[in-house]
């Protein structure tokens, strides 16, 4: 294995999540100049340096002409590095992806004098990746689920077009995106931490770096506070779509809308000594859902397989998160930006069908993370991690029958799987980022791979995610 493939990244995790606590400063996103509740598109889900920005860069004079004429690039390589040397049911495994993102934001009040008009666009590569099978090697919710399978080289991410009135408080958003980029921003320290199966699979979000035709309108009622609305066409095989496609295009999948709202409060060290972060989001996907377990005989489809599976009309769930922060050693007497800070936070998601084709019903994520533990690496972060998923109760007699079916016998998973995880935001400079982490599994199923015959092993996985942001690192985004 080569160096360049034994690193990994958080470009495109399933559930990435926001930078770390404690943001300080204009962060790099050009889309979060001021507020948290400012950072939207795919850099929303990844780990960024929010070190100030050194100055004398080799593109700095050039990135500044950009921006005064209305352009700001995003050039970026992010890598990722997965590993079960004993959790799941085929062990010893190791997936490595190397993904590259070129895009840009067009500010058209400067390109083309119209006030608070802005083309977002980012095109995603993935020229080089290891065992996209991983996934299904480690088969669980929480361990499995996060392994990206990527079988396609070249990805629209983003290309809308954003409007803002009213002083800025409305924004109106069309084109291609991902919903994830906007609803339901895992708060976790690093992303890999917390993919969220239900938001992705069952909502229909899709993992990024998936982009699906969507609007969404968003009211901010203060820095702080903001809303929206949104809703987003779903094609659940995502893996076989480019963001290209008008529909389904050639990818075989069945399209479906996912239709979102949510209410969420964010605040960070410029705003208040101690932030904190709330979001109460709802979901609605229209889309057929294919029963886990009975089919139309109301008898076990793995039993009585010359029978169709039994369908239901749409799905429906909701998400709860909250993050705040609980510690300080300054006591929030100081307006040092970037404190020895402990935040708590947790989250909570959950399916209101028992027929969801997903078969997972609920997922709840909590942790610490300690930001800034040594005065001389202000910008580092720690965390310890816990996840609990739980499947219906459907797929677990799915997956028992599957399991006897294959000659694997008595099935030993129950329906509650459990993580607790260590991980690290190493921040080395202000353009790259390192994040080392390792997860302890109980009640690992098959999930998603139930026909093994094989019972799934408790144990650890462990991965190392690499992101550098070539645009900071030459200066074209003056305004990090």
């Amino acid at each position: 294995m080569t160096i360049r493939t034994a690193l990994g990244c958080a470009l495109i995790i399933a559930s990435a999540g926001p930078t770390l606590a404690g943001e300080v400063g204009p962060v790099a996103d050009t889309m979060a100049t001021e507020y948290p509740n400012e950072k939207i598109g795919p850099r929303v889900l990844n780990v960024e340096p929010n070190v100030p920005p050194a100055s004398g860069k080799l593109l700095e004079k050039q990135g500044k002409w950009l921006n005064d004429h209305g352009v700001s690039p995003h050039l970026s390589m992010t890598e990722i590095y997965l590993r079960n040397p004993s959790v799941g049911l085929d062990t010893g495994n190791h997936e490595a992806l190397t993904i590259f993102a070129i895009g840009a934001d067009f500010n058209l009040d400067k390109l083309v004098s119209l006030p608070g008009g802005t083309i977002h666009f980012e095109q995603l590569y993935v020229p080089w990746t290891s065992n996209l099978t991983y996934g299904g090697q480690v088969g669980d919710v929480i361990a499995g689920k996060p392994g990206p399978y990527i079988p396609r080289v070249s990805h629209l991410s983003l290309f809308t077009y954003e409007q803002k009135l009213m002083d800025d408080k409305l924004a109106i958003e069309v084109g291609k995106s991902n919903a994830g980029n906007y609803f339901g921003l895992p708060l976790c320290n690093v992303p890999l931490g917390c993919v969220n199966a239900i938001l992705q699979d069952t909502a229909g979000i899709n993992p990024p770096p998936y982009a699906n035709w969507g609007a969404r309108v968003g009211y901010d009622f203060s820095s702080a506070l903001r809303a929206q609305v949104g809703a987003w066409r779903s094609n659940n095989a995502y893996p076989f779509t480019n963001g290209w496609e008008r529909d389904a295009g050639d990818s075989g999948g069945t399209l479906s809308t996912v239709y979102l709202a949510n209410l969420a409060y964010r605040t960070d060290y410029r705003m208040e000594a101690y932030p904190q972060t709330l979001e109460v989001l709802g979901f609605h996907n229209n889309g057929q859902q294919t029963d886990p377990y009975y089919t139309v005989n109301g008898t076990s489809k793995v039993t009585d397989s010359s029978a169709e599976s039994d369908t239901s009309k749409g799905v429906s769930g909701f998400y709860l998160g909250a993050k705040k922060t609980v510690w300080r050693q300054d006591g929030g007497k100081t307006n040092d930006p970037t404190p020895t800070a402990v935040a708590a936070y947790a989250s909570l998601t959950h399916t209101l069908d028992e027929d969801t084709t997903n078969g997972v019903g609920t997922q709840g994520n909590a942790g610490l993370i300690l930001s800034a533990p040594f005065r001389s690496r202000p910008f580092d972060s720690y965390s310890v991690n816990v996840n609990w998923a739980q499947l219906t109760s459907r797929e677990q007699r799915f997956l028992e029958e599957a399991h006897a079916a294959s000659g694997g016998g008595s099935y030993n998973p129950g329906r509650n799987e459990y993580a607790v995880s260590l991980d690290a935001n190493f921040i080395l400079t202000d353009s790259i980022v390192v994040s080392p982490f390792v997860l302890r599994t109980w009640g690992a199923s098959s999930w998603l791979n139930p026909y093994t015959g094989v019972n799934p092993r408790d144990g650890y996985a462990a991965g190392l995610l690499f992101h550098v942001q070539f645009d900071e690192m030459l200066g074209l985004n003056p305004h990090h």
